[in-house]
């Protein structure tokens, strides 16, 4: 068993149609409840900022993993103080932010008709217990990726890939299979560059055929070889034996 100190802020709640009445929150996590203001529409907006702060215990399971820890939160909107609707619910497991020291999220509502999202400020920091746990996976499918949120992703993967010099970035962009002369160094010899380059001017005439026939044997109509005339001429030229003797 471990014991974590929740500290959660229900800021606010926009794409809100302008509506009559008040909106408010309802809370609860393992048998501590509570209930935010009641506010207005302003702007398509309704604004809580509301400071939520209890302990929670939570077990760890024989796997190691935390056990799931939920946090319900019911959206209500109240009409003439007599009437009241509830607009869409949200529910949070604490386990997966464990050790997390503050998150900022846009969270889709369910069991919701409005094309609302909730924006919550978890922080969920242990205070006693084993620390020799396995968190659970965040689960993406109710969370909504703020722009800023895709930048910073695409900017720490940018740097994580990014060449530590431009010797690497130079080998980088050139193709597999020529060797590279690295600009920042000087050759040691001039016989290393001259192989070098004679190593890539062979590679590539490797890549054609070869043809070592006549252009002139091209030319339609007209014979391919000397071979082949002498074939041609005995074929069709008469021999001496076989031609025909004149009376005498």
């Amino acid at each position: 068993m471990a014991t974590f100190d929740v500290a959660l802020r229900i800021e606010d709640l926009n794409n809100v149609p302008p509506l009559n009445g008040l909106f408010y929150t309802k809370w609860k996590c393992q048998g501590h409840n509570g209930t935010s203001p009641r506010v207005p529409v302003v702007n398509r907006e309704v604004r809580w900022s509301h400071a939520i702060e209890h302990p929670v215990d939570i077990p760890i399971g024989r796997d190691g993993t935390l056990a799931p820890c939920e946090l319900r939160i019911s959206i209500r909107q109240e009409v003439y103080s007599h009437v009241r609707m509830k607009v869409g619910a949200l529910t949070v497991n604490l386990s997966e932010y464990a050790r997390l020291s503050g998150s900022t999220r846009r969270y889709f509502l369910q069991e919701c008709k409005l094309n609302c999202t909730l924006k919550l400020s978890i922080s969920v920091s242990q205070v006693s217990g084993p620390d020799s746990y396995t968190i659970p996976q965040l689960d993406r499918s109710m969370v909504l990726t703020d722009l800023n949120d895709i930048i910073a992703s695409e900017s720490s993967a940018r740097n994580a890939t990014e060449p530590s010099s431009l010797g690497n970035s130079l080998s980088s962009q050139q193709p597999s299979g020529r060797r590279v002369i690295n600009v920042n160094s000087t050759p040691s010899t001039h016989s290393n560059t001259t192989q070098s380059i004679t190593t890539e001017t062979s590679q590539s005439r490797a890549l054609l055929p070869i043809d070592n026939t006549d252009l002139r044997d091209l030319a339609p109509f007209q014979r391919s070889s000397r071979k082949n005339q002498q074939i041609v001429n005995d074929i069709f030229s008469p021999s001496p034996s076989s031609s025909p003797s004149l009376p005498t």
